[in-house]
């Protein structure tokens, strides 16, 4: 499970829709106990200029940043957030080749301009069963996953 503060997930929103029609993404930066919970994220450049629309390649120098940026810290990079401008946030099959097992993954539907429901992707979730569906918590602020490992829901 992940947990997002609205206050947060209001920023990356706003990153979402500044960054439309083009896919943006950053940095979840955290704590993992019983749950994952969010207490900070960074913007990373898109260096996918070629399908900016459809893809982004996070800039790896970004990654370094944050890395060194929070490596005295309690907190460490526990996920990654992109952006699907025009499209559901269902995890493309990019998005699934792609993703390390380590991390949390939010995807937000970015649809003419502004945000949809985030979902939550975990990359050991998806090769068990690729079914998904909103795991907003509407109206509290709050991204959570409410499955398991071994009985995915979201």
């Amino acid at each position: 499970m992940i947990t997002i503060p609205a206050s947060l997930l209001r920023r990356v929103y706003d990153h979402t829709e500044a960054s439309y029609p083009y896919e943006c993404c950053g940095l979840m930066i955290g704590a993992i106990g019983e749950n994952k919970e969010v207490h900070a994220f960074r913007t990373c450049k898109n260096l996918n200029t070629e399908r900016a629309h459809d893809r982004y390649d996070m800039d790896p120098l970004d990654m370094l940043r944050v890395e060194r940026e929070f490596e005295n810290s309690p907190w460490d990079i526990i996920g990654i957030y992109h952006s699907h401008p025009d499209h559901p946030s269902r995890p493309s099959q990019t998005d699934t080749d792609r993703a390390w097992p380590a991390y949390s993954y939010v995807i937000i539907s970015v649809q003419k301009g502004s945000e949809k429901p985030a979902r939550e992707l975990h990359q050991q979730k998806i090769a068990r069963n690729p079914k998904w569906r909103d795991t907003s918590t509407a109206g509290r602020g709050y991204i959570v996953n409410v499955g398991s490992i071994s009985s995915f829901v979201g």
